[in-house]
């Protein structure tokens, strides 16, 4: 167990059980609750109810108009002088009457000054009942962040009642380290995961179709964006898919309409250099054609679910068997199922059948051994929580994945991924019967934006992390980590992707930091690779390192320095050998001609020789070509 997921499972101290809610049951006060703040939009009241009780007398009770319905009015407590690494947990009982859309929750939002944070939310208390419904929410405090607020929010026209608040802090930060030199030494016959599917991308082409031609995208530029991914070799590629791109009408399938030719040319181009392909329909009503659409509802019409199956599996047969393009290897049957929860669900009951559907088609078309069949694609979790939807599902279907899906925006603090990602393995492990090691793969990762634009991205600082972040999932067992998204495009004429590795012609395909960083990812390491432990000594925590070894021999070491200062470090445990070193830091990026980051000396490794890693870098030694 890492130190940090030991620390986090530890109550250190009697502190750490204290309520640090005031008036946790709302007993003191007259018109409002004593030592509670409330945002009081328009259309909104917010009140003491001293009629209404789960214990004691009183309760807190927020009462929405049409108006005041979608505001988000809440109280709120502030804890002051929090510190990076200590984890709360906030749980209330929340009552709801006659309240429409997702009722009562609560959040947990820290802050650094004014500005807020990646922030933590419960359950919804959507039903409305006579019955005090228990909510619970965790939060790690993240980087530069000094205070936390816990919030009782009510979202929709009703009334919420909330009663018998506990915040406590569950664990300390983790002691700081002084350490100016590191020993990091490989443990080889310690496997953290055996078998890793590689570093990638969402990557959507686009660039054939006339939404990018009629914005001058031309063969050249076509020519320099394969050539970048060629370069980078990432080796897995996730791809959205639009059913009305293939089957417009029931029955008829338009393999040669112009969205399809682009798609089936990309992904023969990423077959060609090795790249497998995460096959995804989107999954919601606008990529449905209309004969499958139930309005806004994120599945097709019930009379239309079997068809839509039935529909991607002669979707797989086409691309694998009449273009021969096996390096669709990978398939899930739509993104996000938890997406819209509670507004537009995802039922899943028909969620889990639709998935044996789909399994037992591709069997009786001779199609099942040759994909790997993704389950949950799951998004919709806190920071540190396993959602209702996730347990959920294990427990009534593990059977027929060959894998699980899961998205993570919210780990813009990394150590916070390690319970976050502990949680879900555990969760997979108590609900598998048959034995089999199903993996765990985070098919989209980021943080700072929203679906199609993040002003992060073009920050030296989300380079680094995107490293940081890829080398702390590889050390807890991920295995395979892509981030959104590959590079800009065009979705419609007017829609455009913004989060990509570089941008798009209108800007030279400009790359942003991260390319930089995550095309040493991609290029360096490959799939079918063990994953091997690293251990530091002294502890460092901010100084965190994974290496991997390639099905021939090859070893690929990371490391990331979030400390301030230098690091010096010796590695140890392995045959001696040199290795190349590439270096991701602010001197070493933008390189003049806009390609990847070159190598910047070797190592003789397991020697007496050190290196020196710069504060807020990241440096990646290997002897892979």
């Amino acid at each position: 167990m890492h130190g940090l997921l030991g620390s986090l499972v530890l109550l250190s101290t009697a502190n750490a059980a204290a309520n640090l809610a005031p008036n946790a049951s709302f007993e003191a006060g007259a018109e409002a609750p004593g030592s509670w703040d409330a945002f009081r939009p328009a259309g909104a009241r917010l009140s003491r109810d001293a009629n209404v009780a789960r214990s004691g007398n009183a309760s807190a009770r927020i009462d929405s108009d049409a108006e005041g319905a979608k505001e988000y009015p809440n109280f709120r407590y502030t804890v002051r002088d929090v510190k990076p690494g200590e984890v709360y947990r906030a749980s209330a009982w929340a009552l709801n009457r006659e309240m429409t859309d997702i009722g009562a929750y609560l959040t947990l939002e820290p802050y650094s000054g004014a500005q807020r944070g990646t922030f933590a939310s419960s359950d919804f208390a959507t039903a409305s009942t006579d019955q005090w419904r228990h909510l619970s929410v965790r939060l790690m405090v993240g980087e530069g962040e000094d205070s936390l607020v816990v919030c009782l929010v009510a979202h929709g026209e009703g009334t919420v009642w909330f009663d018998d608040v506990e915040l406590v802090r569950e664990s300390e930060a983790p002691p700081e380290s002084g350490a100016t030199e590191v020993t990091l030494r490989l443990r080889p016959r310690t496997v953290v995961c055996p078998r890793f599917y590689g570093f990638g991308a969402q990557g959507d082409y686009f660039l054939t179709r006339s939404c990018n031609t009629s914005k001058g995208v031309d063969d050249a530029d076509r020519k320099l964006v394969l050539d970048r991914v060629a370069a980078m070799r990432p080796a897995l590629i996730r791809t959205f898919f639009d059913y009305q791109w293939w089957e417009p009408e029931e029955g008829r399938q338009t393999p040669d309409s112009e969205a399809m030719r682009d798609y089936v040319g990309w992904v023969r181009f990423l077959g060609g250099i090795g790249t497998s392909v995460l096959l995804c329909p989107w999954g919601d009503y606008f990529a449905y054609p209309a004969w499958m659409r139930d309005g806004e509802q994120r599945l097709p019409h019930p009379d239309k679910r079997d068809a839509m199956v039935r529909s991607l599996v002669d979707l797989v047969a086409y691309l694998r068997r009449t273009e021969g393009l096996d390096d669709v290897r990978f398939l899930c049957l739509m993104n996000e199922p938890d997406s819209a929860f509670p507004v537009r669900p995802t039922p899943l009951d028909e969620y889990v059948r639709l998935n044996r559907l789909l399994d037992r088609m591709l069997r009786d078309r001779g199609l099942r051994d040759e994909v790997f069949l993704l389950g949950l694609d799951e998004c919709q979790s806190g920071p540190l929580e396993v959602s209702d939807w996730f347990r959920t599902n294990l427990a009534r279907e593990s059977r027929c994945y060959d894998g699980l899906s899961v998205h993570t925006y919210r780990h813009r603090y990394t150590p916070a991924f390690v319970p976050w990602f502990a949680g879900r393995q555990h969760a997979l492990t108590a609900a598998q019967t048959d034995g089999r090691w199903r993996p765990i793969l985070i098919t989209e990762s980021g943080y700072g934006g929203g679906t199609f634009d993040n002003p992060e991205n073009g920050k030296y600082e989300y380079g680094l992390w995107m490293a940081d972040f890829a080398v702390t999932a590889l050390r807890e067992g991920a295995a395979a980590v892509l981030t959104w998204c590959l590079f800009d495009t065009y979705y419609t004429d007017e829609l455009a992707q913004h989060w990509g590795l570089w941008q798009y012609k209108d800007h030279g395909w400009e790359p942003r930091p991260g390319f930089y960083a995550w095309s040493l990812l991609t290029r360096y390491t490959r799939a079918g690779s063990r994953v091997i432990r690293v251990d530091a000594v002294p502890s460092a925590p901010s100084l965190r390192a994974t290496a991997l070894l390639s099905p021939d021999g090859k070893l690929t070491v990371l490391i990331v320095n979030r400390y301030p200062r230098p690091i010096t470090v010796r590695l140890t445990g392995g045959p001696e050998r040199t290795l190349r070193e590439y270096v991701y830091s602010a001197e070493s990026i933008p390189t003049p001609d806009q390609r990847m980051i070159p190598p910047s000396g070797t190592l003789r490794a397991w020697g007496t020789e050190a290196l020196v890693v710069a504060p807020q870098s990241f440096v990646l030694f290997t002897d892979a070509g």
